[in-house]
């Protein structure tokens, strides 16, 4: 089997879903403005919108955008990468969106999926890679974000259970949903952290850690913006930077109360003896 033919063997098993918004100024990223207007960050969402899609379109994996609203259907029919599918989210909270998503790709044939964020224009192909590696072992992975939410949500199998009753824009987001993953018995393991992108201060830090160390071709998209808005300095992509460090691969694995630290896997439906309890929904691969 050649390089192409593993490829697509691959991507016809795992999926990645970008959940995206039209960019339209007033309805994304307000709590940007002010000081930005809201044509500024509506242009720089669009900027974190095209870096994920660009990003999500270079791996093996079938990509998909999840757009909201439902009219935006052509507008992102238009803006996709070649090979990504357009599907709409539908109405509802953030739980019930994701929640259709996840078994709208599932229901398609794909065995690994992971849903993420459009925000976070700090994911890099290492993220990505981890999260479908730890899916070989785990039930559920989850990339946390700084505000106690995630920008990445990957599962083996449909489950629902995962996006009911979560405190949406909360600071108890990623720590309910692994209340929730450990209640259904499903084994779970964490990424490095990444930020998503909401307030001033949160675009402030991401600005300066990509000036200091990040990578010259990481997100031109939103470099670019931020050097329009005049948070960044203009780099030329081929020039040299100090590269930051991909996630960690995994470690040696020892467990205290149930957590795998050397690779951050919480053994949820297990106790601290180790013992499983339950078996997690779904079928198992």
């Amino acid at each position: 089997m050649d390089r192409t033919e593993a490829r697509t063997l691959i991507s016809a098993r795992q999926g990645i879903a970008v959940m995206a918004k039209e960019p339209v100024p007033g309805r994304v990223k307000t709590r940007l403005c002010p000081p930005l207007s809201h044509q500024e960050a509506a242009d720089l969402y669009g900027a974190f919108l095209a870096d994920t899609l660009s990003l999500v379109a270079k791996m093996s994996a079938t990509g998909f955008i999840a757009y909201d609203p439902d009219r935006a259907g052509p507008f992102f029919r238009d803006l996709a990468p070649g090979g990504m599918m357009c599907i709409s989210q539908g109405t509802g909270d953030l739980g019930t969106r994701l929640a259709r998503v996840s078994k709208k790709l599932f229901s398609s044939g794909l065995q690994r999926v992971l849903i993420v964020a459009s925000d976070a224009p700090g994911m890099n192909p290492e993220h990505l890679s981890l999260a479908f590696n730890y899916l070989e072992h785990a039930d559920l992975v989850l990339g946390p974000g700084d505000d106690g939410g995630y920008y990445l949500i990957g599962t083996r199998f449909h489950a629902p259970a995962l996006f009911s009753g979560i405190p949406w824009s909360t600071t108890e987001v990623l720590a309910t949903t692994l209340k929730m993953a450990d209640r259904e018995g499903m084994t779970t393991a964490l990424l490095p952290s990444c930020p998503d992108i909401d307030t001033m201060q949160d675009l402030y830090r991401f600005a300066r850690e990509l000036e200091i160390g990040g990578r010259p071709s990481a997100c031109p998209g939103t470099r670019q913006a931020l050097a329009g808005i005049g948070l960044i300095t203009p780099k030329d992509p081929a020039s040299s930077g100090r590269r930051s460090p991909p996630p960690s691969a995994p470690g040696p694995m020892h467990t205290v109360r149930g957590l795998w630290v050397g690779v951050d896997v919480h053994r949820s439906g297990q106790t601290h003896t180790g013992r499983r309890t339950r078996r997690g929904p779904g079928p198992r691969t």
